[in-house]
């Protein structure tokens, strides 16, 4: 009996799995849309180097300083250090508020601003003040700007101390001198990461374990849905094939084609985005198993609570959107608020997506993922506990 029940699952999952190769459309959508979803992503949280065409307005009121009869500008070499290895412009305007207008109107990405007495205040020995204002609506570009302006800032503020600490070393005579470094940073910190990478290491194991989750959540529901508005449902139910044996087929065919997705996709992101690949290729593998099988039974339990395949396409949008910003993907937990947070560790792809990146960015091995791996288990039995009793009431009521 329960080989007989294991063959009839294989002869839908192969049935299924013949189904999509004949299809070529279909195989290639299974690959395009996890791949837009990649590349969509990947380009939209670009690197501090990848920045091209930023625009930054010049107000430059800076008098210099006449010194052994030269003058000198710090703010020329101010803007110098901001413009160094990047690709930024500068455009000047004769006065503030015509830049701010042009960063209003959207020609200029930032503004500099320099008074009259920025180079003679700095080096009459008092601190000086210039202006940047930046675009609030743009907060990725905002944060590269500012961090280009901060390190200019530094560096001529070295500058000028070292210069400083100079002449005064200059004047004591039989005194001990002074170092430079220790009058512009008295403490350092050297921060020194265990491993190299990008941010992508943490975006990319995110979108690898939603993708599959998505997987999991949609094509069984997806098929059984098309399976019913199509009628060969119907059919398959009057078979000798027991129910059991039909669901276990369907949901084998989905976890293998769901794998394969979640294979080229891996391979898609270390490829493209240079993302981090230490862990354990088994490992891995039996988290995203884990991942996919946990939301298979919430798909099959949407399905037989619509009627049709849009109606449950909406129900199955509703539980995907709020996992992509609320389960780690994106964002850290740490930067969601309070209840969010709480909401956040509800969720099983939270798990799913800290366990995937511990084991694909810092090789942990299963004694620190286990936990996660154990609630996507759970949740998986649950959810099909409950989702193939309901499929079987439905169907025995003929809805």
């Amino acid at each position: 009996m329960v080989l007989k029940a294991l063959t009839d699952a294989f002869i839908i999952a192969k049935r299924d799995l013949t189904e999509l190769y004949r299809t070529p459309f279909r195989l290639a959508m299974m690959f395009v849309f996890p791949i837009l979803i990649i590349m969509l992503f990947g380009f939209m949280f670009p690197s501090s180097s990848s920045f091209n065409g930023v625009h930054i307005g010049i107000v430059n009121n800076d008098s210099g300083f006449t010194l052994n009869g030269q003058t000198v500008y710090l703010s020329n070499s101010f803007m110098s250090l901001v413009k160094y290895n990047s690709s930024i412009s500068f455009d000047n305007y004769s006065s503030l508020a015509l830049a701010e207008s042009a960063l209003r109107s959207g020609t200029i990405d930032s503004i500099l601003y320099f008074p009259q007495n920025f180079t003679s205040t700095s080096l009459s020995g008092q601190p000086t003040l210039s202006l940047s204002n930046t675009n609030p609506t743009s907060p990725t570009l905002e944060e590269y700007i500012d961090a280009k302006v901060s390190a200019a800032s530094s560096v001529l503020s070295a500058e000028i101390v070292n210069g400083t600490v100079y002449k005064l070393n200059s004047e004591l005579v039989g005194l001990p001198k002074i170092n430079p470094e220790f009058v512009i940073s008295p403490v350092v910190v050297s921060s020194l990461p265990i491993l190299s990478g990008n941010y992508f290491d943490f975006i990319g194991p995110g979108l690898i374990m939603l993708l599959s989750m998505m997987a999991g959540l949609t094509a069984l529901g997806s098929a059984l849905s098309r399976e019913k508005e199509d009628g060969t449902i119907t059919a398959v139910m009057l078979s000798p094939i027991r129910t059991g044996s039909f669901l276990t087929g369907k949901m084998l065919s989905q976890l293998i084609r769901s794998l394969i997705q979640s294979a080229v996709i891996v391979i898609l992101v270390i490829l493209l985005f240079h993302m981090s690949f230490n862990g354990n290729i088994l490992l891995t593998a039996v988290i995203l198993i884990l991942g996919i099988f946990g939301f298979l039974g919430l798909g099959l339990l949407v399905t037989a609570l619509t009627k049709d395949q849009e109606t449950s396409q909406l129900l199955l949008n509703l539980v995907f959107f709020p996992m992509l910003f609320l389960s780690g993907v994106l964002y850290p937990l740490q930067e969601l608020p309070g209840v969010i947070a709480d909401i956040a560790r509800a969720l099983p792809l939270t798990y799913g997506v800290q366990a995937f990146r511990q084991v694909v960015i810092f090789n942990a091995p299963i004694s620190s993922v286990w936990p996660s791996m154990l609630i996507l288990f759970l949740f998986g039995a649950v959810s099909l506990g409950i989702a193939v009793p309901v499929f079987l009431l439905k169907k025995g009521s003929g809805n």
